[in-house]
């Protein structure tokens, strides 16, 4: 399996796309990773908590979704960040 980083540098092909993870979260997270390149870790934080705030409410980003990225990215944060996390995917699940 290829890590995140693979996964975008290859331009985001499905057959890249790990196994179990829903394409429209790799998309989303390709997408926004490319948008803000350099920018601070706020930014990218609000827009990744937006887009998936946009997604709840017209139907395309399920609580399962929501819980396979929390899952992919949790083991690259320490631990207040990963507190940080679950309290934004369960605010994110109440939506």
């Amino acid at each position: 399996m290829q890590d995140f980083n693979e996964y975008v540098k290859n331009g985001g092909k499905k057959q890249d796309i790990p196994e179990g993870m829903d394409e429209n979260i790799v998309n989303m997270v390709s997408s926004l990773a490319s948008r803000f390149d350099g920018k601070n870790q706020n930014e990218l934080l609000m827009a990744i908590y937006n887009e998936a705030k946009k997604g709840k409410r017209n139907g395309t980003l399920s609580n399962a979704d929501i819980d396979n990225f929390a899952t992919m990215l949790a083991p690259m944060l320490d631990a207040k960040k990963k507190k940080m996390l679950y309290k934004v995917v369960a605010e994110l699940k109440k939506i």
